[in-house]
């Protein structure tokens, strides 16, 4: 098995609405994977908590795939390139990193 993480902070919009609507529509994009992607084990996104710190990563994406192919297939996949895109055009910073279990 292999997991998949990423974490953004998404960039300022100019206010505080515009920027939790982007990243409602982040989550919403990256959700929507998980019935287009049949690699996808399983599929998980969250938003830092406003009682976290203020400086955490703001959006969380954890994936499980069955194998390292299996996420190949996920990062050529249109509808993640798509999604992919969206994030990069909204994001401040990301992080990710890919493991075994």
């Amino acid at each position: 098995m292999v997991r998949h993480i990423v974490m953004w902070t998404i960039r300022e919009t100019g206010s505080p609405r515009g920027k939790l609507e982007a990243m409602a529509e982040l989550k919403s994009k990256l959700l929507d994977m998980k019935e287009q992607i049949r690699e996808i084990r399983a599929l998980d996104v969250h938003f830092n908590s406003i009682t976290a710190p203020q400086d955490n990563f703001e959006v969380i994406l954890e994936c499980e795939f069955s194998s390292w192919a299996d996420l190949e297939v996920y990062r050529k996949h249109p509808v993640h390139v798509e999604v992919a895109e969206y994030a990069r055009n909204i994001r401040q910073s990301r992080a990710a990193i890919d493991y075994e279990f």
